[in-house]
């Protein structure tokens, strides 16, 4: 379905969108082939009425998601080279406009979205879509996920009484893939672990010290441990956390480890 038209000059998602505009390869690239989050692309024309009628949703289901879903935009007349690239390396059939499909890091295959053209119907497919780099644990599984000798990447302990991470924990998971291992740690069979850490409330994020934190600078430590082997920030409870705030608690967490013991910097100036 072609759409009925627009008058030409009808411009969208311009400065201040929260939608991405891609134009180039560099554009996809950057968005879409490089990304650890769920990417939801609108191919597109401006002169389509059925693409007017979207746009609001679009924009919206964005705006709604910012942080745990990119969403994308692509102009099939003015940027036709990327849309005619695109279509053919992954496969998508653009039959007519607007055509959505869903790129996720666990497919190299892209999903068609079919669903209704509502900012409901579209976060809810969204949400449900997206991918999480979070381990289920058991006690079993436990040991060797904690094994620091094997992976020296940050472990970050997830108790929760659910059986699957919130949205928002999927796309801190995304963030900061390769850079930190995110655990599922269910109370049910964690209970008394949450207690050891203690956790009392849930859920809670519990980051565990690493041995090359012993390589790390004393006051480093001091803020993010304390006198203890691991931090924990409690979720629940008090204001909701936004994913600004949980990015901003995993971030001293997910440097990379060091190799040799922290050394300030000496001034090789000499006072006259």
């Amino acid at each position: 379905m072609l759409g009925f038209s627009l008058p030409v000059g009808v411009a969208f998602f311009e400065y201040g969108s929260n939608v991405h505009a891609l134009k180039t390869t560099s554009d996809f690239k950057r968005w879409v082939t490089n990304s650890s989050y769920l990417v939801m692309v609108n191919f597109y024309r401006e002169g389509c009425g059925f693409c007017k009628l979207l746009e609001d949703p679009w924009e919206k289901s964005a705006t709604d998601l910012k942080h745990m879903v990119h969403f994308c935009a692509i102009d099939t007349e003015k940027a036709p080279a990327l849309a005619a690239k695109a279509s053919q390396k992954y496969g998508i059939e653009i039959k007519g406009v607007p055509t959505i499909v869903a790129f996720t890091p666990k497919s190299k295959t892209p999903l068609p979205y079919n669903g209704e053209r509502t900012a409901p119907a579209i976060k809810g497919f969204a949400s449900s879509t997206m991918p999480d780099f979070v381990t289920r644990l058991s006690p079993k599984t436990l040991p060797a996920w904690l094994d620091y000798s094997v992976d020296s990447v940050r472990k970050i302990l997830l108790f929760s009484e659910k059986s699957a991470p919130a949205t928002l924990l999927k796309a801190i998971s995304s963030e900061f893939r390769g850079r930190v291992s995110f655990g599922l740690a269910p109370k049910s069979s964690f209970g008394i672990l949450a207690e050891e850490y203690g956790v009392n409330s849930f859920p809670a994020l519990v980051a565990l010290r690493r041995p090359e934190d012993e390589f790390e600078e004393d006051r480093w430590i001091q803020k993010n441990f304390g006198d203890t082997r691991h931090a924990v920030l409690h979720l629940a409870g008090g204001a909701k956390p936004s994913f600004r705030s949980l990015e901003f608690w995993v971030m001293p967490f997910a440097r990379a480890p060091r190799s040799k013991k922290y050394k300030p910097r000496t001034s090789s100036r000499t006072d006259l």
